[in-house]
């Protein structure tokens, strides 16, 4: 997995129209019966930091990044989970698809939804533990041992964003993303220490992207 989405970042150089660096701060707040059931937190925030760029002639832009994600550990939790993230985030601009838009999306006439309005899909790899206390039956209210577990999961993710321009060089992109994950047997998962399926994590987000976009006439400048 890792090696094709390497390839497809390469094999998109040639017909890459400009670069942006980026700032992905998001609220995740998951959805799994499971992980309630075990006392796993699931709310927590990820940071990301990623590098974009879009085709020339079409409004498709690629924000691979990396990231670092957990859950708040909580006095009603017995465990929370850590992450190293790696997505390839894909937007595509559906009212302005054949548009040549040197975005951010103010700096040319148009309507802010047209320009700016984007869908987003974004599949991944995802380097994730599992930290939990374990509790026996006789004394579930007193901590027996700290487990750590980890795996490596495929994540997809979908989202909805809008481009607002700042200024010449700095886009404000509020998003909200649905993520899941696969199916997993992860070692210590429930209560007791013993090894339960993970088959229903997801979580929704709501972030906020900051992109910086260099002048490339300025760059160019300074060589």
């Amino acid at each position: 997995m890792v090696k094709w989405l390497v390839v497809l970042v390469i094999g998109l150089f040639p017909v890459l129209g400009y670069s942006q660096f980026g700032l992905n701060i998001k609220y995740v707040s998951g959805g799994s019966d499971i992980l309630d059931e075990a006392l796993i937190s699931q709310k927590g925030m990820q940071a990301s930091v990623e590098y974009g760029f879009r085709l020339k002639k079409k409004r498709l832009e690629f924000h691979p990044g990396i990231g670092y994600r957990f859950t708040f550990n909580g006095s009603q939790h017995e465990g929370n989970i850590t992450a190293f993230d790696m997505d390839l985030n894909t937007a595509i601009y559906p009212f302005d698809f054949e548009g040549d838009c040197d975005c951010p999306t103010w700096s040319k006439e148009g309507n802010l939804i047209k320009k700016g309005l984007f869908l987003e899909v974004s599949p991944g790899l995802s380097f994730q533990t599992i930290n939990r206390d374990i509790v026996t039956p006789e004394d579930p209210n007193d901590p027996q041992a700290t487990f750590t577990s980890s795996t490596t999961l495929l994540k997809l993710g979908i989202g909805m964003g809008i481009d607002i321009g700042l200024s010449d060089a700095v886009t404000l992109t509020p998003i909200i993303s649905y993520v899941i994950f696969s199916s997993e047997d992860w070692i210590g998962l429930n209560r007791d220490g013993s090894t339960g399926t993970l088959d229903d994590q997801s979580y929704l987000g709501l972030g906020l992207r900051m992109v910086y976009k260099p002048d490339p006439k300025r760059l160019r400048r300074r060589r």
